[in-house]
């Protein structure tokens, strides 16, 4: 595969190659905690084939490795504040480059707030959709109670989860608002079945368009003429610590 960044640096940043993956198309699944990311982005997953991304397991990932970066991370963690979100990004990217034969990627509960976005949007690409989960918050915060009792979190925070959630709501809210018309709205609070049946539907669009784009790469190549062919022009370039554990 070769090498897919420079460690040529501009004010600190590693300077990454996107372009062999800028033509796969990206999902994200967003929303407040214990709305249901990980689940419906599995189901996105098995209807789509897209190679999903979390994230959070990644800078859980990254928290465990004596590095530079690994130890600023870990300190982050433990001082419970957010991790840069550049930082964040960057992981993302090099988890992308590793698997350019994807057919697309699905980032599970990003981006956390405008700055991420703005980053990603920036140096990656923009989004094709961003499914974003309703659900109550009484039931997302029962939800996130169970989580953080299973993960073993101290009484304040299990007690603290009505008030993460309602916090977390005018984040994703606001997170939403840049996308318009990308944003397509799901209630996370249906039946499996009849989640995948409404996921189906939304994402037709993006699965048939998917599957010309393979379909006309698989057609013959014309080697009677050389034809010179336009490059096509770039895409427009255009909360928190435990959000990250329970995904």
């Amino acid at each position: 595969m070769g090498c897919f960044y420079s460690r040529r640096r501009v004010e600190d940043d590693i300077i990454y190659d996107m372009s062999p993956i800028r033509h796969l198309p990206v999902i994200f699944v967003n929303g407040v905690p214990g709305a249901g990311k990980q689940t419906v982005a599995q189901t996105i997953s098995n209807i789509t084939g897209y190679t999903m991304i979390r994230p959070g397991e990644l800078i859980r990932a990254e928290a465990e490795k004596d590095t530079a970066r690994g130890r600023l991370i870990a300190d982050k963690l433990q001082a419970q504040e957010l991790v840069p979100e550049q930082l964040t990004v960057d992981m993302i990217k090099e988890t992308m480059l590793m698997h350019q034969d994807a057919k697309g990627f699905i980032l599970v509960g990003f981006p956390k707030n405008h700055r991420m976005s703005y980053i990603f949007n920036r140096q990656v690409k923009w989004p094709e959709k961003v499914v974003a989960l309703e659900v109550d918050n009484e039931v997302a915060a029962s939800r996130l109670q169970n989580k953080l009792s299973e993960l073993g979190r101290p009484e304040y925070e299990i007690n603290a989860a009505r008030q993460i959630v309602k916090e977390a709501a005018q984040k994703v809210k606001n997170v939403h608002k840049r996308f318009g018309g990308h944003v397509i709205t799901v209630d996370s609070s249906r039946n499996p079945k009849a989640l995948a049946s409404a996921l189906q539907e939304i994402l037709s669009d993006t699965v048939e368009k998917n599957k010309k784009s393979e379909d006309s790469e698989e057609l013959p190549v014309n080697t009677s003429a050389p034809e010179i062919v336009a490059e096509p022009p770039l895409p427009v370039p255009t909360i928190d610590t435990i959000d990250n554990e329970v995904k």
